[in-house]
């Protein structure tokens, strides 16, 4: 069996890996981290 688990928890991983490059790249380009959570916050209540 393997323990690489199904494609939707692939696709999370690498969904969550892909968000922590883009937190860091925001980081690293001056923004501060607060400011980046509150961004991602509204664009996810818009989504909803």
């Amino acid at each position: 069996m393997s323990n690489q688990g199904n494609d939707g928890e692939l696709q999370a991983v690498d969904l969550d890996l892909e968000w922590v490059y883009l937190m860091m790249s925001a980081k690293k380009a001056g923004l501060k981290v607060d400011e980046i959570r509150q961004f991602l916050s509204q664009k996810t209540l818009q989504v909803m």
